[in-house]
């Protein structure tokens, strides 16, 4: 496992502890229900990724369109893309997204919002929205991010209905996408 999707997996696992460490324990009372137990963190189970196994990976993409949003106080961009991919037990889809991204400053770090539709060749598919941070580095613009699959009715990508995953995507080695269990 490179040392990149470690970064990823920690990153990710501790905001969504957050996430939902915020929204249960914070403000608990525990006198509220006697029978309640408050909750503990030595209690808490731990969750596993299977990264050996993507469930997508990009073939080829293109910028479709690039637009300027605002200059001032930060650089905020329009793109879209369209990606030619191939999904794992569905073959090749066409993927259309549009990101809204905010550079910093210095333009080394960027902050995408994301949307768009994965579709199959039979004409199956399924929308999804994401947040992404990219940073340059060494091997380019490298992006980590976090998607969220819509429902969908398609009976070939009714299993992503709800699901959660993360992607990486960098110049040598495009979006690839990994559910989370």
């Amino acid at each position: 496992m490179n040392k990149t999707l470690k970064y990823i997996m920690m990153l990710f696992g501790l905001g969504l502890f957050i996430i939902c460490y915020d929204q249960v324990a914070v403000g608990q009372n525990p006198d509220i229900n006697d029978d309640t137990e408050p909750l503990s963190f030595l209690k808490t189970g731990t969750n596993a990724l299977n990264i050996s196994e993507p469930i997508y990976q990009t073939i080829i993409g293109n910028f479709t369109d690039t637009k300027e949003l605002s200059t001032w106080p930060t650089l905020v961009t329009k793109e879209s893309f369209l990606e030619e991919a191939i999904m794992k037990d569905i073959g090749n889809v066409t993927n259309k997204m549009t990101f809204i991204n905010t550079f910093n400053a210095q333009s080394t770090v960027i902050q995408g919002r994301g949307n768009g539709t994965i579709e199959t060749s039979d004409g199956q598919s399924i929308g999804w929205i994401s947040s992404d941070v990219g940073v340059l580095d060494k091997r380019g613009l490298v992006f980590h991010g976090i998607i969220l699959f819509n429902n969908t009715i398609s009976e070939k990508l009714s299993y992503l209905n709800g699901k959660l995953g993360i992607y990486e995507d960098d110049p040598e080695i495009h979006r690839t996408i990994w559910l989370l269990d």
